[in-house]
């Protein structure tokens, strides 16, 4: 645990203020009676925009209620201390607080998946639980800048498509209670330097320079050779993401406006056209089967393959996981099984 002494220099601290302010507002939030639960680890970027809110919450004279959670995940022996630390803050500001502990190493050994798989699984289940049942209305995260950068530097070196390349949006609606991300647009030194200015108390977690992750690989090896060639790679990648979420909303759209147009909801699936199919590009193509098949994440082979059953008109029948498309003169039936 680290606790910083006080230098003040208003400036530095006002603009982070406005920034995540104006952050916020980009995306309407909050409303003034807010009901907001912050996840907060104890390190220095929950702490300060949990710091971050308290003050917004005075500067807008809002009516929000702030709750706190902090989930042990029991991988290291400091962390029974990191959620002590963050219930005594919660007690001195009169914030309510809720902390949980999961066995999250059993669980991904039961499991047979990653401690990263299976934490994050763990801590937004508890998140969405926790936050319906106290009336909470959103869930605060403290992803930051540099976050976003190596979220879609990590989606390029899969191969993602488009919209793995739209990293983190500030507001995002993956589970039942709405995930905002205030900071998104704040780097970790900005972080770092508002903590010691604004006297803010947090924990350090040596997991987090642990390169058998690639995640802390990509942060701590491959953005810095990056930024050997490019100083500014954070912003360059973070301006991607955002070029990337203007088009893919825009190609969202008119999917979905083409689907209603071309597709026919039947018995446990659809139907479609194959000569409309064929009208389109292949691009609005994949995108018509993933929304004729939204739980399967179609792969290039299978995309390959349905691209072919498109252009040749050949019968045609196969599987997917549960999902059969068959083809028959001009008419393709996707067979969704229960």
């Amino acid at each position: 645990m680290m606790k910083q002494c006080s230098n003040i220099t208003p400036k530095a601290i006002k603009q982070l203020h406005r920034l995540v302010n104006a952050t916020l507002k980009s995306v309407d939030l909050f409303p003034y009676d807010a009901r907001i639960l912050v996840a907060c680890s104890g390190g220095p970027d929950s702490m300060v925009v949990l710091d971050v809110l308290q003050y917004l919450k005075n500067h807008r004279k809002a009516e929000w209620t702030l709750g706190v959670t902090t989930v042990d995940h029991c991988t290291r022996s400091e962390s029974a201390a990191e959620l002590q630390m963050v219930e005594s803050y919660c007690k001195n500001k009169n914030l309510p607080f809720w902390g949980i502990k999961k066995d999250i190493p059993a669980m991904a050994q039961a499991r047979k998946e990653s401690l990263e798989t299976v934490g994050r699984w763990e801590r937004y289940m508890w998140f969405n639980e926790l936050a319906q049942r106290e009336g909470f209305a959103y869930i605060v995260t403290a992803h930051h800048k540099d976050d976003q950068a190596e979220t879609i530097l990590a989606h390029v070196l899969r191969g993602a498509g488009l919209k793995g390349l739209t990293g983190m949006r500030v507001i995002s609606h993956d589970y039942t209670v709405p995930v905002v991300r205030p900071l998104l647009e704040i780097t970790k030194s900005e972080i770092l330097e508002y903590a010691y200015l604004r006297n803010v108390a947090y924990c350090t977690d040596p997991s987090n320079n642990d390169r058998q992750y690639n995640r802390n690989r990509i942060r701590h090896e491959v953005i810095p050779m990056l930024q050997s060639i490019n100083p500014n790679v954070v912003d360059t990648l973070c301006r991607l993401g955002h070029i990337v979420q203007v088009d893919e909303a825009y190609l969202d759209g008119e999917s979905k406006r083409l689907f209603l147009q071309l597709a026919t909801s039947v018995e446990n699936g659809y139907t479609i056209s194959r000569r409309g199919m064929r009208s389109l590009s292949l691009a609005m193509q994949r995108r018509l089967w993933q929304l004729m098949m939204p739980s399967i994440s179609l792969s290039l082979a299978h995309q390959v393959q349905l691209a072919h059953m498109v252009r040749t008109g050949e019968e045609k029948t196969f599987t997917i996981q549960k999902v059969t498309i068959t083809a028959q003169c001009d008419t393709i039936h996707v067979y969704c099984k229960h």
